[in-house]
C-alpha cells in the first residue's frame, strides 16, 4: 500500500487530539503483463483522455441551455419515454450495485455517459491507441435521482417509484449512482457482452495488491444519520456498497462543523471501519491552503495519482462549496487525485426551492449542467448527491 507510515502517524496524532479532455487521474499498471504491458518491465498506465455525454443526457443538456426544460424538469421527467428510461437506469445500477450482476442489459446501455482513458507506457507515456470506456450515470433531471423530488408519474408503480436500498429514501436516494471502482468498463464498448464490472484495472480485483481507497467526507454529520435521519448519511452509504463489492475504505477523512460530544461521534461506527476514520469536528474553508481547507489536507496525506479517492461534498455553504469547486476545476495537480466528487449543488430550481430556499439564487439549473459538464471533461467522475 502507498504512504502507509506516514497517513498512519497522520491518524495517531489525530485520534489523540479528538478522544473535452483533461488530465485526470493515472490508473497504474505497474508493469504486470496480466495488466496488458506489451514489453515485461514496461511501466503502462491508463490516463483520462475524454467525456462523451449519451444521447440522453445531450437532450437534457440541450434542454436546460436553451431554457426550453427551466423550471419544467418535473414536467418533463413525467414524459413517457422518460420515465421509461429512468426506470432502465435504476434497473441497472442497481443489479450492478447492489446484486453484484456481472453484465448489463442491452438496452441500458445507450443510457449512460462514458469516461474514456487512453492507454500509455513507457518512461515517456506515449500513447498506444487504445482505449478503455467505462460507465458513468448520465446528467439528467435536477441531476439526482430522476424518479424522486418531483411528484410520482402515474404510469411508475409504487413498487418501483420506492424501491430504494438500504440507507436511502425518496429525499436521499443515491440509487442512480456509480461510483468508479464498481462501474462497468469495456475496451469494445460497441459490443453489449464486453462490459465487465468494477474498476479500470485489475488492481480493483479482491484479493490482489491494491491501491489506497480514501473517502472524503465534507459535511458529515455523524456515522449513523443526521439530526436523527438515518438515511442522510455519507461515510456509512459508501463503506456498506463498497462492502458488496469486497471493497474497504482505507481512510475515511470526515468534516463537521455541529459540535458534537465524542461519545456520540463514535458509537454507530462499526468496529472494523474504527481504525480508519478520522472525524474533524471542525469546519472547512475555502481559502486556497488555509488550515482547515480540505484539498490542502488531502494534498499533505501524500495520496498518489494512483490511489482512489472519492469526495463527497454536501455543506448547504453556496460561498464555501463553489470555491472548493472553482479550486477542483482550475487545479490540475488535485484533479489527478480525486476520481469520483459527489456534490449537492443548490441552485434556483423550482422542483427544490421548497427544499433548499433557494429562489433568489442567481444561478439555476443551467449553471450545473455547466459545472459537472466541466469537471467530468477533465477527468472527474461528477455526481449529483441529494
Amino acid at each position: 500500500m502507498h504512504c502507509i507510515t506516514s497517513l498512519a502517524s497522520f491518524a495517531a496524532i489525530l485520534i489523540l487530539s479528538l478522544s473535452c479532455t483533461g488530465s485526470g487521474p493515472v490508473w497504474a499498471a505497474s508493469a504486470k503483463k496480466s495488466a496488458g504491458s506489451t514489453t515485461a518491465g514496461t511501466e503502462c498506465v491508463w490516463t483520462f483522455h475524454s467525456y462523451e455525454s449519451s444521447a440522453w443526457e445531450k437532450e437534457w443538456i440541450n434542454g436546460e441551455e436553451t431554457g426550453k426544460r427551466k423550471d419544467l424538469e418535473c414536467e418533463v421527467l413525467a414524459e413517457k419515454e422518460e420515465v421509461e428510461r429512468s426506470v432502465r437506469l435504476i434497473r441497472a445500477v442497481t443489479a450492478v450495485v447492489l446484486d453484484s450482476a456481472t453484465s448489463l442489459p442491452a438496452d441500458s446501455i445507450p443510457l449512460f455517459s462514458r469516461m474514456i482513458y487512453a492507454r500509455r507506457c513507457g518512461p515517456n507515456k506515449v500513447d498506444t491507441g487504445r482505449r478503455r470506456a467505462q460507465l458513468i450515470e448520465p446528467l439528467v433531471g435536477i441531476l439526482r435521482d430522476p424518479l424522486t423530488m418531483c411528484p410520482r408519474p402515474p404510469n411508475v408503480s409504487r413498487e418501483i417509484y420506492g424501491a430504494f436500498g438500504p440507507l436511502e429514501s425518496n429525499e436521499q436516494s443515491k440509487r442512480h449512482l456509480l461510483p468508479a471502482p464498481l462501474a462497468p468498463w469495456s475496451d469494445t464498448p460497441d459490443d453489449p457482452k464486453s462490459w465487465r464490472v468494477g474498476g479500470i484495472d485489475d488492481t480493483w480485483t479482491p484479493g490482489t495488491p491494491a491501491r489506497q481507497k480514501v473517502l472524503m467526507d465534507i459535511g458529515a454529520s455523524l456515522y449513523g444519520g443526521w439530526h436523527s435521519n438515518a438515511f442522510a448519511v455519507g461515510a456509512s452509504w459508501f463503506v456498506e456498497r463498497f462492502k458488496r463489492h469486497s471493497l474497504a475504505f482505507d481512510w475515511i477523512v470526515s468534516f463537521e462543523i455541529e459540535k458534537h460530544d465524542p461519545d456520540e461521534i463514535y458509537k454507530d461506527v462499526p468496529d472494523d471501519v474504527l481504525p480508519h476514520y478520522l472525524y474533524f469536528n471542525q469546519g472547512v474553508v475555502a481559502q486556497a491552503g488555509a488550515r482547515w481547507n480540505p484539498w490542502r489536507i488531502l494534498k499533505e496525506m501524500n495520496v498518489s495519482k494512483q490511489d482512489y479517492v472519492a469526495v463527497k461534498l454536501d455543506i448547504d455553504v453556496p460561498e464555501i462549496e463553489d470555491g472548493l469547486t472553482d479550486e477542483l476545476k482550475n487545479d490540475e495537480t488535485l484533479r489527478q487525485f480525486v476520481d469520483d466528487f459527489f456534490f449537492e449543488h443548490h441552485v434556483n430550481v423550482k422542483a427544490m426551492n421548497r427544499s433548499w430556499h433557494t429562489e433568489n439564487l442567481s444561478v439555476t439549473m443551467k449553471d450545473s449542467y455547466r459545472l459537472f459538464l466541466a469537471l467530468r471533461a477533465k477527468g472527474v467522475r461528477m455526481h449529483g448527491w441529494p
